[in-house]
């Protein structure tokens, strides 16, 4: 855990004690200002903060995606266009995207790429912090909010997302891989959902 993290946590747990409104306005702007991974407790209040997982489910579901993770940016762009060639609907809410007509053209876009990339990116780390409830929500939660209210992106599309990857999963490395790997999917989806519900979805 990094300094900048330690000490964000400590402000917040220390944040009932300020006594005037300076003092509690003061240590809310430096909050902001640091790179805050578990965020503080009111913007999770109606969340469940109970993983269904096992410590056995865990191990196993990160074991089934590393073997899809160690090319992160060709299974990214690959998962990508599956959607929008499948789902073309969900090419709207990516301006970059609407001309692309073809898969081979999305396949070899940078922008596809890099997005690709770095929804596989944002996926491991979830995955990593599937063994602690706080950290897992301290991730998925601005992740959903960002999407709810400023990209206002339909929550079925995580649905999508999340089934090609478990159909890319399969057809890579078996029926066993997807299994493992299902639950991390449904976890995922249903604290996003819950997310948008508090939104007003």
């Amino acid at each position: 855990m990094s300094d900048d993290v330690k000490d964000s946590q400590e402000i917040h747990s220390n944040w009932q004690y300020l006594e005037s409104p300076e003092e509690r306005t003061g240590a809310e702007r430096l909050c902001q200002d640091l790179p805050v991974l578990l965020p503080a407790a009111p913007s999770v209040a109606n969340i469940s903060s109970t993983m269904s997982l096992s410590e056995a489910e865990v191990q196993s579901a990160r074991g089934a995606w590393e073997k899809i993770y160690v090319d992160a940016e060709d299974n990214g762009t690959t998962v990508l266009v599956r959607m929008f060639t499948e789902h073309p609907d969900t090419k709207s809410y990516f301006t970059h995207f609407k001309g692309m007509d073809s898969a081979e053209e999305m396949k070899q876009s940078d922008q596809v790429r890099g997005h690709g990339k770095k929804v596989f990116s944002a996926i491991n780390n979830m995955v990593q912090h599937l063994d602690n409830s706080e950290a897992f929500l301290g991730i998925v939660t601005p992740l959903g909010k960002k999407h709810a209210t400023q990209l206002k992106i339909d929550p079925k599309n995580f649905r999508i997302i999340c089934d090609i990857i478990l159909q890319l999963m399969e057809e890579k490395f078996g029926g066993e891989c997807k299994a493992s790997f299902e639950k991390v999917t449904n976890e995922i989806c249903t604290h996003l959902n819950s997310i948008y519900k508090e939104e007003g979805w």
